[in-house]
């Protein structure tokens, strides 16, 4: 495989993993509109660290998460889930994402690879 293979495989699945968290689908759609940290931050009067915090996963419950929706133009199920509405969920999906959002970056990430390998076994 040529390095420029492997880098568009990992470009695409870093693109496929952007759209797997709040933080991620958030920083795809501000990416998407062309706007930086500071200029989200300022557009929900909050500061562009929150921003970034919430995007990289150390802030999984944002406060002000209605006011980003607003922003970007995108629902709040959107951010949260990768869901249009929350009704395309079922419960136990709507559990289990909650669940998810309060584990930390290691137990998710060894959790989904638990998962993938039971899925695919």
């Amino acid at each position: 495989m040529s390095k420029l293979d492997k880098l568009d495989m990992s470009k695409r699945s870093r693109n496929h993993e952007d759209l797997e968290s709040l933080g991620g689908r958030l920083r795809r759609r501000r990416k998407e509109l062309g706007w930086t940290q500071m200029y989200l931050a300022e557009q929900v009067g909050t500061s562009q660290a929150v921003i970034q915090k919430i995007e990289n996963g150390k802030s999984l419950r944002p406060r002000i998460l209605e006011q980003i929706a607003d922003a970007l133009a995108v629902k709040p199920a959107w951010l949260m889930f990768g869901v249009e509405e929350v009704g395309e969920l079922n419960e136990e999906a709507i559990e289990l994402a909650r669940a998810w959002s309060r584990l930390s970056e290691p137990h998710r990430s060894a959790m989904k690879d638990a998962i993938l390998k039971i899925g695919t076994g």
